[in-house]
């Protein structure tokens, strides 16, 4: 789910007995190569159909590539208008990677329920903010995975209203916004002192982010 590995072992010197110190950096075996080629092999038994990763970005996408037999599926990660990653998703399309969007509408405290810009569009075309959030990120080319408990909310997640061209570009520029340009998963895992996800600095998972997830 993510390219850093986790060391349960207790007497091995790398752990350190804290959560971070589980996790393996990115010179230490396994790596996210080794671990790639061990999943490569489970297409061989017929019990996997395809295999794919999740939070690669470019820098990480380059060095699987190259030591990889099967290029993944699918690579899964963060996207919405205030990460819209288009150098990524251009990256993807040309290795043939599909790519899946998570917190497509970001989180409880989202800033796209109160932005005027996707509040317009959503006036326009009569449909709720998230289903104009849901219908840019399929009209892009990637496939959505919104979370929801509620079945009416559930429900119209699945109907999706065409946006126009000039609703595209508008959604496209929003992270042009001031304090716009950032991450917004909220998890025990992301350090926004130190600039770490899962004892990985934003650098080492090739993410041009600052330590707070915003864009630099």
């Amino acid at each position: 789910h993510w390219p850093q590995a986790q060391n349960p072992d207790a007497t091995d010197p790398r752990y350190d007995g804290s959560c971070e110190g589980k996790i393996l950096q990115p010179d230490q075996s396994p790596t996210y190569v080794e671990t790639w080629q061990a999943m490569e092999k489970l297409l061989d038994t017929g019990k996997v159909k395809a295999i794919g990763v999740s939070n690669f970005s470019i820098k990480t996408l380059e060095v699987l590539l190259p030591q990889a037999k099967v290029v993944p599926a699918v690579n899964q990660v963060q996207l919405h208008p205030c990460l819209p990653s288009f150098d990524l998703l251009a990256y993807c399309a040309q290795k043939g990677i599909h790519v899946t969007a998570y917190t497509p509408l970001g989180r409880k405290d989202s800033p796209f329920f109160s932005d005027e810009t996707i509040k317009s569009i959503s006036d326009k075309h009569g449909i709720t903010i998230a289903q104009v959030l849901l219908g840019w990120g399929v009209q892009r080319g990637t496939s959505v995975i919104p979370k929801s408990e509620q079945e009416e909310r559930l429900r119209s997640n699945f109907t999706l209203v065409k946006l126009d061209d000039e609703d595209m570009q508008a959604i496209d520029n929003l992270h042009k916004k001031p304090g716009l340009h950032r991450q917004l998963l909220v998890s025990p895992i992301i350090d926004t002192v130190n600039g770490t996800v899962w004892g990985w600095t934003h650098e080492q998972l090739g993410w041009n982010l600052d330590n707070a997830g915003y864009w630099k």
